[in-house]
């Protein structure tokens, strides 16, 4: 980006609500240019990528250089100015959503974290310029330019062991989701098998095993025979289908062993079950 010493796009975002950008920018910042003390309304990320700098925010003073990327939120005061020698160079990204504060926790940036550093600045400087060519202002282009956004954000990251372990805490919780969800559309299945759902997810089966026994508080073949289980009791009381049809439909080619579920389960025969109804 040689062409301006200064270039900033704004536009309005009408597709994207959870995590979006509606402005972005590039200035190569002439000896002591400041900013500040100032408030911003929404969030923006800042990518040096030559000469130095310092950014001030709560009271606090970080010297950045190249390759550091600063973080601004609504509504902190904050004041940052180019080195008089050597001023800095960088890109910026004004971004907000519903799910902002989520997002920079999967990165690592925590609720008091303002500063980091990019390990491969040279391939997201690229980016950013390949980034500045984009026509924001064309709806053809809208899935583009945000999936362009995401890939760039994705090198925003803070290495931070809590909210690390919070991540891995919640990534536990999404796979006993993932979980449910593919029980629920593969319940019908006779060949459906714990380590199968495991391979889907990239996991090791014992491992999967104990995550969904400790978010579900029973293994997961026993949650898939009680899926299975219930569905079929809500056929036989809700449809004309047959023992065997029904038997079919929950994943059991063996009415024989499906009547043993059934009864184990409800302690009821399919047929007296239905019979009930």
């Amino acid at each position: 980006m040689n062409e301006k010493p200064f270039k900033d796009l704004f536009f309005k975002e009408y597709y994207f609500s959870d995590f979006y950008f509606f402005n972005v920018g590039y200035e190569k910042c002439q000896s002591g240019h400041r900013f500040g003390p100032s408030l911003r309304d929404n969030y923006i990320v800042h990518f040096v990528i030559s000469g130095k700098g310092r950014y001030t925010v709560n009271d606090a003073t970080h010297h950045l250089g190249a390759g550091d990327f600063f973080l601004i939120r609504p509504n902190e005061l904050v004041d940052y100015e180019a080195d008089t020698e050597e001023p800095w160079e960088y890109y910026w990204i004004g971004f907000s959503g519903n799910k902002v504060k989520e997002i920079l926790q999967t990165n690592g940036i925590g609720a008091k974290d303002y500063i980091g550093q990019v390990d491969t600045k040279e391939v997201l400087r690229e980016k950013f310029e390949s980034f500045m060519q984009s026509d924001f202002f064309d709806d053809s282009q809208k899935l583009v330019n945000q999936a362009f956004f995401y890939d760039i954000f994705s090198f925003f990251k803070i290495h931070n062991e809590n909210i690390e372990m919070e991540v891995r805490v919640s990534q536990r919780k999404k796979y006993s989701e993932a979980f449910l969800l593919y029980v629920e559309n593969n319940y019908y299945r006779e060949d459906l098998t714990i380590e199968e759902i495991a391979k889907s997810m990239y996991l090791h089966p014992s491992y999967f095993s104990q995550v969904i026994k400790e978010e579900l508080g029973l293994n997961a073949l026993k949650y898939l025979n009680l899926y299975r289980m219930n569905k079929a009791s809500q056929l036989l009381k809700t449809t004309e289908l047959s023992i065997e049809e029904i038997s079919n439909a929950v994943g059991y080619q063996n009415r024989h062993s499906f009547s043993r579920a059934f009864k184990s389960r409800f302690h009821s025969s399919p047929t007296g079950y239905k019979a009930e109804k």
